[in-house]
């Protein structure tokens, strides 16, 4: 999952994805592969199945689906959705196999700039992934209660 991760917040700006966990065994070794399929929408997860079912492509091991979460709100400061720099993710994990149930995670994002103005184009992105413990708590209380949680133990 951690490398996913990785790959899922390089890929964010084309959002939704749906990322495809595929697992070779050759011998005692087994590799894992991935394939991220950008700007997903639901109209798409028929052909997705198809291509499985047809066998154009393997049955993965699991999927990944990723989506904003509060993405139509406007910027925090009031200026335009792609000025944010702190967003919200759902991601939605399901493996392959009869125990294997969903588990969905929240994804916290900060893009943060540096130089004079920020205005040098250089920026990195910090991220933080909690697993969702009740959909009745907010996902800021969710995030906000993990930051909290973590100064305990340590």
């Amino acid at each position: 999952m951690r490398e996913s991760v990785v790959e899922i917040v390089k890929n964010l700006k084309e959002a939704p994805l749906l990322v495809q966990i595929f697992s070779k065994r050759k011998g005692e070794e087994t590799t894992t592969s991935t394939t991220t399929e950008k700007q997903v929408v639901v109209d798409d997860w028929p052909a997705v199945k198809q291509r499985w079912e047809s066998g154009e492509t393997p049955v993965p091991e699991g999927v990944i689906f990723v989506e904003e979460i509060g993405g139509e709100d406007e910027a925090e400061d009031g200026g335009s959705d792609t000025e944010r720099t702190t967003r919200a993710w759902g991601i939605v994990v399901q493996g392959k196999g009869v125990g294997c149930g969903p588990v969905c995670y929240l994804l916290k994002t900060i893009r943060v700039g540096s130089g004079p103005g920020s205005g040098m184009g250089l920026c990195s992105t910090h991220f933080c992934l909690v697993r969702v413990k009740s959909f009745r708590e907010s996902v800021e209380s969710q995030l906000k209660n993990c930051w909290l949680l973590q100064s305990q133990w340590q």
